[in-house]
């Protein structure tokens, strides 16, 4: 305890006395107590108020449900049946989905429930840091707001990545206030925590500069951003290459040479102290296994990598089903694509039956038809194709992706009193046509196709990964189609796996919603303000009042902007990928609006003032 100066005495400064010491610990202590206090009752609050809802709209099937349920089940396989899952599904959301459905749909809700008031408690600790009001604030509007509530009775990713992204910014608060090695490994294991929940979150290894923009020696920045980059390195690439030394060549996923580089320097020459045995123990096996997991290491190729931008392929589905700018014309590699589907693809069924031509193929936008493109075009360089039509159509593409990025700033929940149609058979797209439903072409009546869709199913079936032989998808009619397994061992490896997907995947929802009740809450979340105006009201507030440790708050929106941009560029712009980044910019607000006062009045203060 500091020296303070004495009262009734010419001496300097005196010793606090037992009674003072004992007072300002005391004080200490019912702070602590308050704190967790407060903590506690908030997380009872938000759990009676998602058990409010849950009375009108029961935890249900989330958006993709099955995929997160065959990927929780091929976690335990020795050779995994669906290795796309496995490969685009992160294996914390699979753990997320897939056990507490082995418990039971009543688990399932109840796990929902603990992670959206958990969430809550989260977003308001974080707000808290700018003071009580902000935290109080935060906490309100929460609560309040349908959409986020309504997040969480979908069981999915979407939920499990809300909850993780309130956590990580737990983790991002402390290391701005109490900066070093250690706070921003934590920090950046979080971040990498974070893309084992949803993969597309690799994009927040930009929120590695942070520390670059705080106020310090530059040494130590340096020394802060290496920490967080290897700690998200670490768990990241040591998955993937979990990934390739399990599966070998049947996965698609490779440790990237360019992080391990990165990684491996930064350990090397930025790392300095007591923690650089720490981080070098942690990183120099995941590096050396990534290594020998890839094949080694190209310099050349893993340098070009560092400064090459994307891809174009990661642009293929946006300009081909989002802004269907996909086109024969835009150059010689889309018109061979063009007549590979001319060759390949349109004389198959379902496609001859049901009159698709090229046109179609390229201007419907349809996922069906879009899986058999990209299957039968393995001798066509479709990064090149997707760079032919971004060049070939800049506006659209550009104008795109801004009507993206702007439907998911204004997103809201919308939830629907029934429940989805069971996944017994998720991998392969029937297309049952509805009830009465058909259609004439060239003189056939057909099954009209659902969705709006050109075709009742995709050509290609699943790929799936056999062990005695091949398997491939049979065409008897326009619409009779069926896979067919060369040995029937196969088959019935694939039919038991069906069956455990359906057998948990089914366990939720446990009871029926009540419509009028569900009508009302989809009223309450239109008139509850979308991420948009929160993220405006909090950065002109932010901007004008200029409170204490703001940056606590700001980190978290700019990492929820860079999620919702990133997400923008190659999908569509539903409401499940930005309402999770959400509530970060509802934190901005109540910060800006009633976070603690500035240490120094503002020029825009005094100029009012006066």
């Amino acid at each position: 305890m500091e020296c303070r100066p004495a009262r009734h005495t010419r001496r300097p400064c005196q010793a606090p006395s037992t009674r003072e010491r004992a007072a300002v610990t005391w004080r200490s202590f019912e702070g602590w107590v308050g704190t967790r206090t407060s903590a506690a009752a908030l997380f009872v609050i938000a759990g009676f108020a998602f058990a409010l809802q849950s009375i009108a709209l029961p935890v249900g099937p989330g958006r993709d449900i099955s995929r997160y349920v065959q990927a929780f089940l091929q976690l335990g396989y020795d050779d995994p049946v669906l290795i796309s899952v496995a490969d685009t599904r992160g294996p914390l959301a699979s753990l997320g989905v897939g056990v507490p459905l082995e418990l039971g749909g009543t688990a399932a809700e109840v796990w929902l429930g603990v992670l959206y008031a958990a969430s809550i408690v989260a977003w308001s600790a974080v707000a808290l840091h700018l003071g009580r009001r902000a935290a109080l604030l935060t906490a309100v509007l929460l609560l309040l707001n349908p959409s986020y509530a309504m997040l969480f009775h979908g069981l999915a990713s979407d939920a499990l990545f809300a909850a993780a992204f309130a956590g990580w910014a737990l983790l991002v608060a402390r290391a701005v206030l109490h900066p070093s090695l250690a706070t921003f490994a934590v920090a950046g294991a979080g971040m990498g925590t974070l893309v084992l929940v949803r993969p597309a979150n690799q994009l927040l290894i930009v929120m590695t500069l942070l520390p670059v923009v705080m106020r310090a020696p530059w040494s130590d920045r340096a020394r802060w951003a290496a920490a967080f980059f290897v700690a998200s390195t670490v768990i990241t690439q040591g998955w993937k290459a979990v990934m390739t030394l399990r599966y070998g060549d049947a996965t698609g996923l490779r440790p990237s040479g360019a992080f391990l580089v990165i990684a491996l320097t930064l350990v090397v020459l930025l790392v300095a102290g007591r923690w650089r045995k720490w981080l070098l123990l942690a990183a120099v096996p995941v590096i050396v296994v990534g290594i020998v997991s890839r094949g080694g290491i190209d310099p050349l190729q893993d340098a070009r990598a560092l400064v090459q931008s994307p891809p174009a392929s990661v642009f293929l589905f946006r300009v081909f089903e989002i802004d269907k700018i996909a086109s024969p014309d835009n150059g010689p590699e889309s018109r061979k694509l063009a007549n590979v589907v001319e060759r390949e693809l349109l004389p198959e069924e379902p496609y001859r039956s049901y009159g698709v031509g090229l046109d179609e193929v390229f201007s419907s936008g349809s996922d069906r038809i879009f899986g058999d493109v990209t299957g039968v075009a393995a001798g066509v360089d479709l990064s090149a194709v997707a760079t032919e039509a971004i060049r070939s159509h800049p506006r659209e593409f550009a104008t795109g992706i801004a009507r993206s990025t702007w439907a998911l700033l204004r997103a809201r929940a919308h939830a629907s009193p029934s429940a989805p149609a069971s996944a017994a058979q998720p991998d392969e797209d029937t297309g049952a046509a509805g009830v009465g439903a058909f259609v004439v072409i060239n003189g056939q009546k057909l099954p009209a196709p659902t969705e709006g869709q050109p075709i009742p199913a995709s050509h290609f079936g699943p790929d799936i990964n056999t062990l005695y032989g091949g398997a491939r998808e049979v065409w008897r009619s326009a619409t009779e189609h069926a896979f067919v397994f060369d040995d029937p061992r196969d088959e019935l490896r694939y039919e038991s796996f069906q069956r455990e997907t359906e057998r948990l995947a089914s366990r939720i929802p446990t009871r029926e919603a009540n419509e009028s009740l569900v009508s009302a809450l989809n009223q309450a979340a239109r008139f509850f303000p979308p991420p948009v105006f929160w993220l405006v009201v909090g950065s002109i507030a932010i901007a004008m009042r200029r409170p204490r440790r703001a940056s606590v708050v700001i980190a978290p929106a700019i990492a929820g902007l860079v999620v919702i941009v990133g997400t923008a560029l190659v999908a569509f712009g539903v409401p499940e990928y930005s309402l999770p980044v959400s509530p970060a910019f509802i934190a901005l607000a109540a910060a800006g609006l009633v976070g603690a006062e500035p240490r120094r009045t503002s020029k825009w203060r005094r100029r009012t003032s006066s």
